[in-house]
């Protein structure tokens, strides 16, 4: 392949970069996805949900020939203490709206669709710089290969080097940043039905918040696949390493609970893997976008983890769309400057899907509050454990009760200002 007159080079064939080469090449540009790992998706971990409004968007029908694995039916929540549990539970009415994937096999899909449209793939290529000239970025650098282009896309992941590069970013700190930790657990089809009681193609959603993270801030998720399950923990790093604590000790105190071993046993682990995720937002940017250059995807912080909802690649996706569409119409111009590329700012803020980043913006610094996952789900569980206990002596009302279980672990006006603040921040 001729690495000559690509009009724009994409920097990762993750769900972002795929989206924004599919979207160009189906206009006619001449673009070039370049991706690192031996294949699209061989070096990218996450828990295994995507939300399908997307893809819907992105592929029209087709989009019905993604690798799904299972259509999300149940969700669920759970707050842990070492020996009790307390679960909510909502079954949706059409499981079709979000779905499990093994990240492999839909990122590899998803860059073969733009392959078939006219994108130009490359992989086992490093992008380790950039070229600049007068202020304005003007190709990229891999390896020996110099490769000009009108314009960049940078979607290279949580730790982007090219943002850093073009002056947009620096090193995240490691309250930005969150430890994700996931098992694969091989399991049969019919088991997975059975204990999550869902019919064949139906799968399950949840979230465990409490015991399983020693305190840590942060909690973890189940989600199921055709034959195995997705099982993992997400903690913030500074927490973490503040505490010494080592991400196999946080793994084993999801694992062996017994409200989540009823869920994986005789299960295989198959694979286990760990990565960053930033959590800064889109605010991990000072903007994004210069002369040249956009940046979308998890390098531009388009992700969102509200506590009970954790969204990546339907937002990586959608800001990969914005900014292929910000460099069709800087094409149209043939201007690719600073002040060109600014729209792509305004499309990401206007756009409906991504203004969840903005609406939610302040869910980080509120689920900072240790109580979080420490005092209020040794609450919810022993309250639970008095409403529900008949032993013959007597028992209070339920509000007596929740006032009763509250003395001594949290003051009233921690727990009004803590409620407030949830109210606001949700």
């Amino acid at each position: 392949m001729s690495l000559e007159g690509f009009e724009v080079a994409v920097v990762g064939a993750g769900p972002a970069g795929s989206a924004a080469a599919l979207t160009l090449a189906r206009e006619g540009v001449q673009v070039l996805l370049v991706e690192r790992g031996t294949f699209p998706g061989s070096k990218n971990v996450f828990g295994g949900r995507i939300y399908s409004y997307a893809l819907k968007r992105l592929l029209g029908d087709q989009w019905k020939d993604a690798p799904v694995e299972r259509f999300i039916r149940k969700e669920g929540i759970t707050f842990m203490t070492v020996d009790s549990s307390f679960s909510i539970e909502y079954e949706a009415k059409d499981p079709k709206g979000s779905f499990t994937a093994v990240r492999a096999k839909f990122d590899k899909w998803l860059a073969e669709q733009a392959e078939k449209v006219g994108a130009s793939l490359i992989t086992d290529s490093r992008v380790d710089d950039l070229i600049i000239e007068g202020g304005r970025v003007k190709g990229i650098i891999a390896g020996q290969d110099k490769i000009p282009t009108d314009a960049v896309i940078a979607c290279d992941g949580t730790t982007t080097s090219l943002a850093r590069k073009a002056g947009l970013a620096s090193i995240l700190e490691p309250e930005e940043v969150s430890m994700g930790m996931k098992d694969v657990i091989e399991l049969p089809a019919d088991k997975i039905e059975e204990r999550f009681g869902l019919e064949p193609e139906e799968g399950a959603a949840h979230v465990f918040v409490g015991e399983c993270s020693g305190g840590l801030r942060g909690g973890g998720f189940l989600y199921t696949n055709k034959d195995s399950l997705a099982l993992g923990m997400v903690v913030g790093a500074d927490d973490a390493s503040t505490k010494a604590i080592p991400s196999h000790t946080v793994m084993d105190r999801l694992r062996n609970h017994r409200k989540v071993k009823r869920f994986i046993r005789d299960g295989k682990t198959i694979e286990y893997d760990a990565h960053m995720i930033p959590e800064a937002g889109p605010k991990m940017l000072t903007r994004p976008y210069t002369g040249g250059m956009l940046v979308a995807g998890d390098a531009a912080g388009h992700l969102l983890n509200n506590g009970y909802t954790f969204r990546g690649v339907d937002m990586a996706i959608v800001s990969g769309v914005a900014a292929a569409q910000t460099i069709l119409e800087a094409r149209k111009r043939k201007d690719y400057s600073a002040q060109s590329l600014k729209a792509y700012e305004r499309k990401l803020k206007e756009e409906p899907a991504l203004k969840d980043m903005f609406v939610f913006s302040k869910v980080p610094r509120y689920l900072r509050n240790h109580r979080l996952y420490s005092v209020y789900p040794e609450l919810i569980c022993n309250a639970a454990e008095a409403i529900y206990r008949v032993d013959g002596n007597g028992k209070r009302k339920i509000y007596k009760e929740l006032r009763a279980q509250t003395k001594g672990k949290v003051s009233t006006i921690s727990l009004i200002r803590d409620l407030l603040a949830g109210a606001r921040t949700f």
